[in-house]
Formats: structure tokens, sequence, C-alpha cells
């Protein structure tokens, strides 16, 4: 397994292959996106480690949303059943790494809100955990753009290390440790790409929330009407980032054309 160095003009060429990719398969992947998205919110409900979760499944269930990714590129039809994968690859054994990744991601993620609170005083962590409403945030409140600084400044190493680490684990049954090296590294090296990649994503995030301000004033007092076109909205828009972090690993990977391992 080799990392191709890439150009950063291919960062853009990764967003609208992610929507080029959905629109092979759009209801298929769809579908899974939602019922990805339905099982990491009921996960919460799960006894003692409820709260963190998502973060734990999170590895795993991206492994399945690959899987399903790579299928409708190849012109197969993505399953449901593809997006619990990843528990099966490397002979069935890679559930234990992958939980293991997650397991660190959650340690991870927490360990950044919790650094990011020194800044606020934990009001940052109270609304990414859904224990404050965004109404309590003083919109002019520096210490909360203080924390939200410091909460980039340390996850942001935190997710190059993820961004490959499970499929180098699921595919290439790499060690949970060696693979958060090898990520960090592998999006170091392509980091113009990734910039390019995050400040595209940027980009179409904003014109899709001008579209929304407009459907706001168009359809005037109807909250209803407007979150039924939102919510098809947003998940065409998640559909097509979880598109586009396939083409991250399929052009950057030098073996990613070949069958992952099972």
């Amino acid at each position: 397994m080799q990392i191709n160095p890439l150009r950063a003009s291919i960062g853009w060429r990764w967003v609208r292959d992610g929507f080029s990719l959905l629109k092979r398969q759009p209801i298929a992947l769809l579908a899974i996106t939602f019922l990805n998205l339905m099982l990491l919110s009921l996960s919460v409900v799960i006894p003692l480690v409820g709260a963190v979760s998502p973060l734990v499944l999170t590895p795993a269930l991206m492994v399945g949303l690959m899987h399903a990714v790579r299928a409708a590129e190849t012109g197969r039809m993505p399953s449901p059943a593809l997006l619990f994968a990843g528990f099966r690859d490397a002979g069935g054994k890679a559930w234990r790494p992958l939980l293991v990744l997650g397991a660190f991601n959650a340690a991870a993620t927490l360990t950044a809100l919790a650094l990011a609170a020194l800044a606020d005083g934990g009001e940052l962590m109270r609304l990414a955990t859904g224990r404050a409403g965004s109404d309590a945030v003083v919109p002019d409140d520096t210490s909360l753009l203080y924390a939200a600084i410091v909460f980039v400044l340390v996850y942001t190493p935190i997710q190059m290390a993820m961004w490959y680490a499970p499929l180098m684990v699921a595919w290439h049954r790499v060690p949970p440790a060696k693979a958060l090296f090898f990520s960090f590294f592998a999006v170091w090296r392509n980091k113009g790409a990734f910039l390019v990649f995050g400040a595209s994503w940027f980009g179409v995030a904003f014109v899709a929330s001008l579209g929304v301000r407009l459907l706001d004033s168009l359809l005037g007092d109807s909250p209803v009407l407007l979150s039924m076109l939102l919510s098809p909205l947003s998940l065409v828009l998640i559909t097509a980032v979880y598109c586009s972090f396939w083409a991250t690993y399929r052009d950057a990977v030098v073996d990613a054309q070949l069958r992952p391992p099972g």
C-alpha cells in the first residue's frame, strides 16, 4: 500500500466526483446514508456508553458506506447490508480494530472538547453534546470563538489520523496505531488537495445556505414546508460528501482499485 502525491486541484474534482457517484445509484445510496444516520442517532440509547457510541461506531459504519459507494462506482446495486460489511472484512476480524479506532475517535474528540472548554467554560461542549440550546449562546461571545479555534486546532490532526485509518484497518489489515500514523501522513502529503477539498465543500455549503434563505423568504411563514424541503436537501448533500470520501481514497491509495480483502 502506497500513497500517491496529488496536485491541489484534484480536491475540487473529489467534490464533483461525490455528486457524480451519487447519480449512479441515488436511491440506494441515499437509503444507506439515511440508515447510517438513523443507527448513529439510535445508538445514543445504549446504556453507559450512549453519549459516545456514535463516535465509537462511526469508523466501522464508514467502511460499510465506502463498500456501498465502491459498488455504485462499479455499476453494482448497493444493498443496505453493505453498511455492516466492515464488521465482516479481514476474514471477519476487522470489527475489533475498527472498534479500537472508534474508542480512539471518542476519546480524542472528547479531549479536544475538554481543551476547548478551558477557553469558554464548557459552552462549546454543551452545544456539541446537545445539553444547551443555540439560543443560550451570546452571538458576540469571544470566549466561544476562542474555544472553537482551540477545538479546530486540536481536532484537525485527529481527523487527519482518522481519515483513511478505518479502510487501512479493514482492507489492508494494518494495526490501528499504524493505520492512524499512516493516515495522518497520507493526508499531510496531499494537504494541498485536502485544503481545496475542504474549501470546495465550504463553498457548496455556502451556496446551499443562500438557497435555503431564498426559499425561506419565498415561502414566508411556513416552517413545516421549509423543513420538508430541507430534509431531502440535507440528505443529498451528506450522501455526496460520503461519496467524495471514497474519491479521496480511490485516487490517493495506489492499490485502491484492487478488491478489498475479505
